[in-house]
């Protein structure tokens, strides 16, 4: 089942819910992963996500996020990133949820399940220190702007991917052995 058809009218519960989740997001990000929505659909949503006070349009108009507050503390880069590599699963999603850290959001995607992770200097450690935590069957979506990103993160016999996100979205996805 699609995205589309798995959130069809509820489509306004699931914005604010990723909102709340990964704090910022651009705008067009929205925007793609509710493709399915005309544009006069998604304007009235937005518009009542802005009347209501979920949302919060920062100064450049690019980005989106549930306060002012988290516009000021959320890693912006991070949160895009993995935000875009949701967007690349999107039509496999059946729920989500906030994950664990240092996982940014967990997927429930059919027999799989997802921790969508975001690499960065402060995170390896962290990273590292999780891995052989999680359950084995759970696949680590590691969300990297460069492979050589990976060189730090200690690896899983097997269920660790690596997506390497550009400016536009997912540029590749890759396996770690």
């Amino acid at each position: 089942m699609s995205f589309a058809s798995r959130y069809r009218d509820s489509e306004l519960t699931v914005m604010v819910k990723l909102i709340s989740i990964f704090g910022i997001l651009e705008v067009r990000q929205v925007r793609e992963m509710f493709s399915h929505l005309s544009d006069r659909q998604f304007g009235k949503i937005m518009s009542r996500l802005h009347q209501e006070g979920m949302v919060y349009t920062l100064s450049d108009a690019e980005h989106l996020a549930s306060n002012r507050l988290s516009a000021q503390k959320v890693n912006v880069e991070d949160s895009v990133a993995c935000f875009w590599a949701l967007i690349s699963i999107k039509d496999s999603i059946q729920d989500f949820c906030a994950g664990e850290m240092p996982a940014l959001l967990t997927v429930s995607a059919g027999s799989d399940d997802y921790d969508i992770i975001p690499v960065n200097d402060k995170a390896v450690a962290l990273i590292n220190d999780a891995c052989f935590e999680i359950p084995s069957n759970v696949r680590r979506l590691l969300v990297v702007r460069s492979f050589a990103d990976t060189q730090r993160i200690e690896r899983r016999m097997h269920n660790d991917f690596v997506v390497v996100v550009g400016p536009d979205g997912v540029t590749g996805s890759y396996e770690l052995n």
